[in-house]
């Protein structure tokens, strides 16, 4: 596969096909979801791990069942970065990203996303959790917020001292298009043109998209993009820029 064609990966939230197993090509019709998925994406966004922490020979089995050049997005566990206060228990940080080891060379991003209710005002609390996660290493951690209050200076200098990257969306009274100066990965989220993340986006829209996606590639960054609008047309948007790329 080209170098270039290597920093640019695009699927979707979670494994999303259209149809059913059997419609899937007679090459595939043994195989699993997510080995047809991989045939046609180099890359998916795990959200199941959001609600219940994959076991490592879980992980480790999703890994035989994609190619080598595939790569996964982790989404944090619920009850670290949704919990009351942010008061996660470390312990469990840890237990989750021994879990996640089991993907080995196949880990994409650590994606880390907090609720709307996590403002400005649990700075340090934000902190010592991206803290635990610099000193796990092993990840390209990627930070999605959903209140306005963190897209001001100190926090891009704190994710650039990490390493880390904020991630770029368009969830409604969040978005944002503004990456910190450090980041050498660009990771985007489209969660779609209606609500309750339905919709398709329009063949103008997706062009550009194209365009910034090369741009970055340009940069020199590395480009993750996840259609998360899977009750629109997630799939069809994915493979759109998949093909044009």
């Amino acid at each position: 596969m080209p170098e270039k064609t290597l920093s640019i990966r695009i699927g979707t939230s979670n494994v999303v096909l259209p149809f059913n197993k059997t419609q899937f090509p007679p090459e595939f019709q043994s195989s699993s979801r997510l080995t047809y998925y991989a045939s046609l994406f180099n890359t998916v966004e795990i959200n199941s791990s959001f609600y219940k922490v994959p076991q490592f020979k879980t992980f480790a089995r999703w890994a035989a069942e994609v190619p080598e050049d595939f790569r996964f997005t982790v989404k944090l566990w619920k009850e670290i970065t949704h919990v009351k206060g942010l008061a996660f228990k470390e312990e469990d940080v840890v237990a989750f990203m021994q879990a996640a080891e089991g993907l080995g060379d196949k880990k994409g991003c650590l994606l880390v996303q907090f609720p709307g209710s996590v403002t400005v005002s649990l700075y340090s609390k934000v902190e010592r959790l991206l803290e635990l996660l610099h000193e796990i290493g092993g990840w390209q951690v990627v930070v999605e917020f959903r209140h306005n209050s963190w897209y001001i200076g100190e926090v891009y200098e704190m994710l650039d001292e990490f390493g880390f990257s904020v991630v770029l969306h368009d969830m409604k009274k969040s978005e944002t298009w503004e990456l910190n100066k450090k980041a050498k990965v660009v990771y985007v989220r489209f969660h779609g043109t209606e609500a309750n993340y339905g919709g398709s986006y329009s063949d103008g829209e997706l062009e550009k998209v194209r365009e910034r996606i090369l741009a970055w590639v340009d940069e020199g960054k590395e480009v993750y993009v996840y259609f998360n609008n899977t009750r629109g047309d997630g799939f069809g948007n994915a493979r759109t820029i998949s093909n044009c790329i």
